[in-house]
């Protein structure tokens, strides 16, 4: 008895093996994009709840916690204002740290915003006070002269808010801390001009 021979994909249906083979690699690539889409949209949600739980940790003062959480964050995500000024954050209460604050304050302060939202997740700029906290960071450091320039910064941020008018007893503060920087940068000079007069002899 003889077999009949099997049909062929393309023999009787129209459609050519060709046009199958590129159906098939068509139905293979959207298939595979809709993993990557989902397995994206699910890193997504892993970072953005952890981003959460460390603007709670923040806020309870467990700088520790949450630093760990931002870190993670930020190493997978794209580079974000937001992040760095609370990496910056995390890292300045620990004297140890503050280089560390610094670098992260410099990389937000560019994008430091009035607009800022502290709770948002999808917030990518920093809040105006990122440029105070360098200010601040760089004088633990006593990098005076950085320290002053970044306090003027913020000054006049705030007088083109006009959030803290030049009469309030906050500008009065910040402007005292300026002076201050100023004069400590003098005495710096002074001292290292001293200095070398000293091993020149």
């Amino acid at each position: 008895m003889e077999e009949t021979p099997r049909p062929k994909v393309g023999d009787d249906d129209g459609i050519s093996d060709r046009t199958m083979t590129v159906l098939i690699v068509l139905f293979t690539i959207i298939t595979v994009c809709i993993s990557i889409g989902s397995a994206s949209a699910n890193n997504d949600l892993k970072y953005r709840i952890l981003l959460r739980q460390a603007m709670l940790d923040m806020d309870r003062m467990q700088y520790d916690m949450a630093l760990v959480k931002l870190i993670e964050v930020r190493a997978n995500t794209d580079d974000n204002a937001n992040v760095n000024h609370m990496l910056g954050m995390c890292y300045l209460q620990s004297p140890e740290s503050v280089e560390k604050a610094v670098f992260y304050f410099n990389l937000a302060a560019p994008f430091a915003s009035p607009d800022y939202e502290e709770w948002d997740l999808d917030e990518t700029t920093a809040p105006a006070e990122v440029v105070y906290y360098l200010a601040s960071a760089y004088e633990q450091l006593e990098d005076y002269a950085k320290a002053a320039e970044y306090y003027g910064q913020f000054l006049a941020s705030m007088n083109e808010s006009n959030e803290h008018p030049n009469t309030s007893r906050t500008y009065a503060i910040i402007s005292h801390k300026v002076e201050t920087c100023k004069l400590a940068t003098a005495e710096q000079s002074a001292e290292l001009d001293y200095q070398s007069v000293v091993l020149n002899q």
